[in-house]
């Protein structure tokens, strides 16, 4: 038999996709305002000691999240025929794997611990490792849902979950005294909701068994993934390692925070992005001129939004630090202005990311997912030297590189070259210079000549980028944004007056 999803495809799959990256851009808004404020309250209760324990046991859930996750969630979402018997051989190894890792991670917690030079990270880890089973049983859920490009319920689901559990659970726990236990709390909450609410809204048979054609099938698009993750996994964690080893928890949470500060805005619009072209691009793979045109318009877009951002974060780092963060947290601005700079490069190679997940160039992606993995160990064990610094440096020179070895990869896929990744830019880099240089004036006149305190300079800079942001949309748009850009804005603009229409349609009807 065949799933519900593939009876059915989308009519308007750019409409669809557009439509799905507006949800889930709200919904990673939304989570992204909830981070800002629950971080805001617990960085003002837990120290960077405390929040660093939690980050060093988060890097082994994370890496057992790529063998739970990284073979079987992914071909769910691009098998071309997907029957009832993949799911149910899915589900089974999703929940088998995860039962596995938590029973590796449990016995392995205090060898684990040694190796960081942490002994307090052991009791942490084993707690967290019992959240892998309750993970597992959600994961085919969610790889069903992004199939059915169903992004609004992926949103909600995540807006739902990390609020109660780290707008809710977590800050109360941190305020009664639970100290690290309060971010494990939140862990906790936030991943048992998310698997039911997954469940609710994409229920699936949960009978275990295994259809050995269909695990071959499954098992052999999914292995390049694991690979490439393993990478990816490499490279996004392992300067936390470093740092965790080399400079101690303390420094660990204080890096933790800049990077988490730096990833807020990559992460909003680049997971968004990741999420909605590898469902979609995978449907219209066979179609290059269309998959190089889609990935030009995304390029355009993300730099748009990211080139502006890296230079108001750049230049409000101390304001953006002392108003999320408190006081207490100064050694973090000079980590976070510098993995600032990387803001465009970590979108942007998401971008290219997707195309080639979507195009199943598996194995040509893995191991440039490795060699991106060698640079930023191998720079942060060097930087580390120089302290927090050192390692953001490393970081942002290894970035740089990773993008430039997947607009390669996405070169040699689809039409497009080196000519057209530059030109795709050079409407954001007019923008960003635009919008940058007054923010830098205004920053320093109100920071260094009227000496107004941190929330008053974030304020006021803030004010004049948004004043310049929206001139250049009601007047310059075309100059400014090129044709792809005004074409992006202009589809944006038409999806968030359908619903006042919609409205006013109604209102017409009762009169």
């Amino acid at each position: 038999m065949t799933s519900s999803s593939d009876q059915k495809p989308p009519v308007d799959r750019t409409g669809h996709a557009l439509t799905s990256g507006v949800w889930m851009g709200a919904g990673y808004g939304l989570q992204g305002l909830m981070t800002v404020g629950s971080v805001a309250v617990l960085a003002r209760v837990l120290s960077p000691a405390e929040f660093g324990l939690v980050s060093a046991a988060m890097l082994a859930i994370n890496f057992s999240r790529v063998f739970s996750e990284g073979a079987i969630a992914p071909a769910v979402v691009q098998h071309p025929k997907l029957r009832d018997e993949h799911i149910q051989t899915a589900f089974t190894l999703s929940l088998g794997t995860s039962v596995l890792l938590f029973m590796l991670l449990w016995l392995g917690a205090p060898t684990i611990a040694a190796l960081l030079k942490a002994p307090s990270v052991a009791p942490v880890l084993r707690v967290l490792a019992c959240l892998q089973p309750i993970a597992g049983l959600g994961v085919i859920a969610d790889s069903l849902l992004r199939r059915e490009l169903r992004f609004r319920t992926i949103a909600n689901v995540r807006i739902v979950s990390y609020g109660v559990g780290y707008g809710g659970v977590g800050i109360v726990a941190a305020l009664a005294g639970a100290r690290e236990w309060a971010l494990v709390a939140a862990n906790a909450t936030q991943a048992v909701l998310t698997t039911a609410l997954l469940l609710r809204a994409r229920p699936h048979s949960l009978r275990l068994g295994v259809d050995w054609p269909a695990a071959r099938e499954l098992l052999s698009f999914g292995g390049g993934f694991v690979l490439a993750r393993i990478g990816n996994y490499a490279a996004g964690d392992g300067d936390n390692v470093v740092v965790a080893k080399w400079l101690g928890l303390s420094a660990l949470g204080l890096y933790d925070r800049a990077y988490q500060l730096m990833v807020a805005p990559a992460m909003l619009l680049g997971q968004v992005m990741d999420e909605i072209l590898f469902a979609s691009l995978a449907r219209i793979q066979d179609d290059r001129p269309r998959v190089s045109a889609t990935y030009r318009q995304c390029i355009v877009g993300v730099a748009f939004a990211m080139l502006p951002l890296t230079i108001v974060a750049w230049t409000l780092a101390p304001e953006i630090v002392y108003v999320v963060l408190g006081p207490a947290w100064g050694g973090v601005t000079t980590p976070f202005r510098i993995l600032a700079l990387g803001t465009l490069f970590r979108t942007s190679y998401k971008i290219s990311d997707s195309l080639t997940r979507a195009l199943g160039a598996m194995y040509r992606r893995a191991w440039r997912q490795w060699a991106y993995a060698v640079f930023v160990i191998g720079g942060a064990i060097i930087g580390q030297h120089w302290g927090l610094a050192g390692v953001a440096w490393a970081v942002l020179l290894a970035l740089a590189v990773n993008v430039l070895l997947q607009a390669h990869l996405v070169m040699k896929l689809v039409p497009f070259t080196w000519s057209d990744f530059l030109a795709a830019h050079g409407p954001a880099l007019l923008t960003a210079a635009f919008l940058g240089l007054p923010a830098l004036a205004t920053a320093l006149l109100l920071r260094d000549v009227l000496h107004l305190p941190p929330l008053a300079v974030l304020g006021g800079t803030l004010a004049v980028v948004c004043a310049l942001l929206a001139a250049v949309l009601a007047f310059w748009r075309r100059r400014f944004l090129g044709r792809d850009g005004t074409w992006l804005v202009a589809q944006i603009m038409e999806f968030s007056q359908k619903p006042l229409r919609r409205m006013q349609t109604s209102a017409s009807g009762v009169q």
